[in-house]
């Protein structure tokens, strides 16, 4: 007690030579999967303070209610009014010093969210830290008081020198945006572009700890070099070790990616998450530095719109895989299926028709992060075709200049970034590709990102590239219908639109039963390599318990696989695009 005591005191001293806010976090109640936070801050001249809780976080386009998990807000004995769902009023009664003090409930697993027991704690910044309105611009001192038998507290933050778990933060945005790992973990440390790189592997797993270091530094110096320079003083990759999951979230200066436990020891598992990580990696300029203009100072109020997802996270996807090619972990022919996949996965979706990139970008909140059974018959992904986008782009630029999509993503960052501050509008997004292409790219641009129309791939020709279209799925059966077998029972997961399944007036949810009069025993499409197309087959399913009888003619399948193989070796473009 008296050495955090003690520490309290060393605290309050920095706070009052610097005006900071407080914050300090603790762990009496573990247990029960609750963190204490205490704020200390400066309430002169104010006749009340709203503090207020995030309802998203950055990088994650969904309302995820953070404040749902606040609960014993307390400060001062003082009056606290609950405004609404995310803001408490504390009226100060003339006091100059306010210590406002709550409880959290961590216990979601997630790169998003936070989770704590007696054994460790990951806190995502924004799920656990509220702000004060009208101090998000003051500096913070942060302290953590962990377990006694916890070992560890990774952030990547600057660090007190004085104390022993204290840190300086310039504002609230980077404080909520610095995931903290407390516990005992595995750590190991490499240097990439001057910058100490810390990786933390939460949880168990079967990772090879120094293979793994040496892959990051691999991706690191890839994405380094390319860029220019590291716009970090120190950098942490956190690794959620998980039982099932995946995905990762990116911050200034660190970034988590969850990675299910015992996969290191599959070839095809690892090198995919390793282009998590490259993703992840990438996006410390891409979104973090190099953004949309809508994209910071945060509203964590409400939503945040921005027609430019696709520049965030598909260009980003363009560049995970290619720093794997860079790097070596690629073959230049395991690099052109894996673009041929996406642009396969885009022209066999339904939505293509229906939705353009942009509206996909700005719709996220609403679309991609609240699926329905409808989703693939009406809207796209920003990463799937955002990612075919940044190739063609790239190609588009290469092919009548000897620069490159790198030398956009350089100019954006020294532009906006280094010189402005700030981030971009579409506009100028477009003005600095023409400018280095070296001809008005806004006509190629609009027509990918606003319009609904077929997307021209001629330009893989110019690159010594043959793209060929596999039909062969167009002579087999088809009804548009996706089953899964669950508990026995044969339940409609997902129908086509314009299929054969719609015709049928089955619905997603129902459960057919037979087929021809027969029982079905396994899924219904596997059932299918009986039939000729043109065939009428007849269905007996149940909606809502009631027995259904309706008949299904079979159609061809519009299915299609694209291929790109390299038909000129020494073509100079492609091997400038590839090596």
């Amino acid at each position: 007690m008296l050495k955090k005591v003690l520490l309290i005191l060393s605290i309050s001293t920095i706070s009052m030579t610097t005006n900071a806010i407080n914050y300090s976090v603790s762990f009496s109640k573990v247990k029960s999967h609750y963190v204490t936070v205490d704020i200390e801050f400066d309430a002169t001249n104010k006749a009340y303070v709203d503090f207020k809780v995030p309802v998203w976080t950055p990088g994650s386009y969904k309302v995820r209610e953070f404040s749902n998990a606040f609960e014993n807000i307390s400060a001062n004995n003082l009056e606290i009014k609950r405004l609404n769902k995310n803001t408490w009023r504390i009226f100060t009664d003339g006091q100059s010093q306010v210590s406002l003090s709550y409880d959290v409930y961590c216990f979601t697993v997630s790169v998003r969210q936070s989770y704590a027991d007696e054994y460790y704690a990951f806190l995502h910044g924004v799920s656990v830290f509220g702000y004060l309105e009208g101090y998000e611009n003051e500096q913070i001192l942060l302290t953590i008081y962990p377990n006694d038998n916890w070992a560890n507290v990774e952030v990547s933050l600057p660090k007190i020198k004085s104390s022993k778990h204290s840190y300086r933060c310039s504002n609230y945005d980077l404080l909520g945006d610095s995931p903290i790992a407390i516990g005992n973990f595995d750590t190991i440390d490499y240097t990439s572009g001057d910058v100490t790189h810390k990786i933390v592997m939460i949880g168990e797993g079967n990772y090879d700890l120094n293979k793994v270091m040496e892959d990051f530094k691999k991706i690191s110096d890839t994405q380094i070099e390319m860029m220019g320079s590291h716009p970090s003083s120190q950098y942490v990759h956190f690794i959620y070790n998980v039982s099932q999951g995946g995905g990762g979230l990116e911050h200034a200066n660190s970034q988590t990616s969850m990675m299910p436990r015992w996969n290191y020891s599959n070839p095809n598992k690892y090198r995919s998450f390793l282009g998590l990580i490259a993703h992840e990696y990438f996006h410390l300029w891409n979104i973090k530095r190099i953004r949309p203009k809508e994209l910071g100072p945060f509203d964590y109020d409400k939503e945040v719109y921005s027609e430019m997802l696709w520049i965030a996270e598909g260009i980003t996807s363009y560049y995970d895989d290619i720093t794997l090619l860079r790097m070596g972990a690629y073959s230049k022919e395991e690099y052109l299926k894996i673009i041929t996949s996406q642009m396969s996965r885009l022209e066999n979706s339904p939505g293509k028709t229906v939705m353009s990139l942009a509206h996909s970008s700005l719709l996220a909140w609403v679309k991609a992060y609240l699926p329905n059974e409808e989703s693939s018959n009406k809207t796209i992904s920003y990463y799937n075709k955002g990612m075919i986008v940044a190739v063609l782009l790239d190609l588009e630029i290469r092919s009548t200049s000897n620069y490159s999509l790198d030398d956009v993503m350089r100019k954006l960052y020294a532009n906006f970034y280094l010189k402005k501050n700030r981030g971009f509008t579409y506009d100028e997004f477009v003005d600095v590709c023409s400018s280095i292409a070296g001809k008005d790219m806004s006509i190629f641009l609009n027509e990918i990102v606003y319009s609904l129309n077929p997307i021209n791939y001629d330009i893989f020709m110019n690159f010594g590239l043959d793209l060929t279209i596999d039909k062969s799925y167009s002579t087999k059966p088809w009804s548009g219908i996706s089953t899964e077998l669950n508990r026995n029972r044969i339940i409609v997961t997902n129908i086509i639109s314009n299929s054969p399944g719609v015709e049928s007036g089955l619905s997603v949810n129902d459960e057919i039963i037979a087929l021809d009069d027969w029982r079905l025993k396994v899924k219904f499409e596997d059932y299918l390599s009986y039939y000729s197309i043109g065939e009428r087959i007849k269905l007996v399913y149940s909606r809502d318990g009631k027995m259904q009888t309706t008949h299904l003619r079979l159609l061809s399948n519009p299915t299609i696989n694209f291929n790109l193989s390299v038909a000129e070796q020494t073509n100079k473009k492609l091997l400038s695009w590839l090596n």
